[in-house]
């Protein structure tokens, strides 16, 4: 390998490190989030508060499992990778989407565990499962607003029944793409300057729909599971909030946070923004730091630890076709 080459890569490596590094350190060290951190230290650990945490800590895991099931599930139409390997891809994928807008790193964080060939298929074979869990988030989502201005919103009710109708035009126009996702090919196709690409955008033809439904579930299982853990949290310091009520509420606030594009390293400030504002139609100001604690919680399990973790298979990853270790 050219020295030129090797220095590129090592010098890379490096600033994805250190920026990784700067971002998290300096995200904790904020005054909100110190603050945060003391609405947790705060909390009296009594067996339900200890239950509560061992719980939220394994659904991290079981949110990890399944985005690793999907993926795995994605890219065997692209490459056979080990189980290992895929793991490693997602963690290098969350690290990347740190400091990067819209977490588009996390694209290419995950396909450097590809051969170099395989990288922009790898990329398409991601895009079909962001896709799938952008419908899932956008669905419960537009559901969950009509029931939240239904219940804190003065409208009549003409207006819920149309936004309901709505609703449910929207979902099933999404669920239709989705278990038709080979209509993307058609459409990329339709672009000349994007033919050189054309045996790229071909694994979208390698979907079936079973097999786009089954991905459509494991998004579904995965947005239960970090849904659970938010509501687990706001139970835990608000425990007058009830479950139906909080699942309304969760459901726009993820829809919010998708919709907005923003680096997911401040992506705790949209949700942290959208909490205090929803949930401040039911407990009001008194409650924004505890609201603000569990959003907190669940971007640092489901984001920041995972992301640091995966500091390390960044700098292992194959860069311009070379592995340095």
């Amino acid at each position: 390998m050219p020295v030129s080459k090797k220095i590129l890569v090592i010098s890379v490596k490096i600033l994805i490190l250190f920026l990784t590094c700067w971002f998290v350190y300096n995200k904790l060290t904020q005054a909100d989030s110190i603050q945060k951190i003391e609405a947790f230290t705060k909390t009296k650990f009594s067996p339900r508060v200890i239950s509560y945490f061992i719980i939220v800590i394994y659904l991290a895991y079981i949110n990890l499992l399944v985005e690793t099931l999907k993926w795995r599930y994605l890219v065997r139409k692209v490459e056979e990778i080990s189980w290992k390997r895929t793991i490693q891809s997602i963690l290098a994928g969350l690290t990347l989407a740190v400091f990067t807008p819209s977490r588009i790193g996390e694209f290419g964080g995950r396909v450097l565990y590809l051969s170099p060939e395989n990288r922009v298929k790898g990329v398409l074979a991601m895009g079909v499962g962001s896709f799938s869990q952008m419908i899932v988030t956008n669905v419960a989502g537009s559901i969950g607003l009509v029931f939240f201005i239904g219940m804190f919103v003065p409208v009549s009710p003409v207006v819920i029944v149309a936004m309901a109708v709505a609703a449910i035009l929207v979902s099933s126009g999404f669920l239709l793409l989705m278990l038709n996702i080979r209509w993307f090919y058609i459409i990329l196709d339709s672009f000349a300057f994007l033919h050189k690409f054309k045996k790229n955008f071909r694994v979208l033809l390698r979907y079936n729909k079973r097999e786009l439904f089954n991905v459509f579930g494991l998004s579904l299982l995965r947005y239960l599971v970090f849904s659970m853990q938010y509501y687990l949290l706001i139970n835990l310091f608000i425990p007058q909030v009830t479950y139906p009520l909080s699942m309304v509420l969760i459901s726009v606030i993820y829809m919010v946070q998708s919709i907005l594009p923003t680096f997911a390293f401040f992506d705790i400030g949209v949700r942290g923004a959208a909490a205090t504002y929803f949930f401040g139609f039911w407990v009001g100001d008194s409650e924004a730091v505890n609201v603000l604690a569990a959003a907190f919680g669940v971007w640092l399990l489901n984001l920041i630890i995972p992301s640091l973790l995966g500091v390390y298979f960044v700098l292992k990853a194959n860069f311009l076709g070379v592995t340095i270790d």
